[in-house]
């Protein structure tokens, strides 16, 4: 500080504050505060019986529990505007939805019915019996005499 002058008014430098670190103590005493207050799991000086995962998860339940206890009682916040309408724009797209599904769905069906009913209507004209014409039989067994014994 060569150059300035200390006035009355200026502040002189405080001697630097001493920095306590934590106290260490011997195990002698160590062992006479275990036996004084018992042994505690949060300083280490005791055994867990349960896992930290676990500790931790109950923990965790716990703060939860308290949690949703303070505002279950609290009354439901009611919807503003936008979310009246946003709510509206989505009952309204899913009905729109659930009716294009059922559509599509009605002509799928349609169609099948329509494709039973070309089916079945082909094996019914094939079924029908037909009038047989002995002379026709005939011909066929003299152009091929294999056919004229299965008749």
């Amino acid at each position: 500080m060569a150059g300035k002058e200390m006035t009355p008014n200026s502040k002189a430098a405080a001697p630097p504050a001493t920095i306590r670190l934590v106290n260490f103590i011997s195990e002698d005493q160590l062992d006479e505060v275990k036996r004084t207050r018992g042994e505690r799991v949060e300083d280490g000086t005791a055994q867990r019986d349960k896992p930290l995962f676990q500790i931790l998860q109950e923990n965790k339940e716990k703060k939860d529990a308290e949690f949703n206890e303070r505002f279950k009682h609290r009354p439901p916040k009611a919807l503003d505007e936008d979310e009246t309408e946003f709510l509206d724009k989505l009952a309204l797209s899913r009905k729109e939805y659930e009716q294009q599904v059922a559509n599509e769905e009605a002509e799928q069906l349609r169609g099948f019915h329509e494709a039973v009913a070309a089916r079945s209507t082909v094996v019914h004209e094939l079924e029908t019996p037909t009038v047989s014409r002995p002379e026709l039989k005939l011909n066929y067994a003299s152009t091929y005499p294999c056919l004229g014994e299965q008749t």
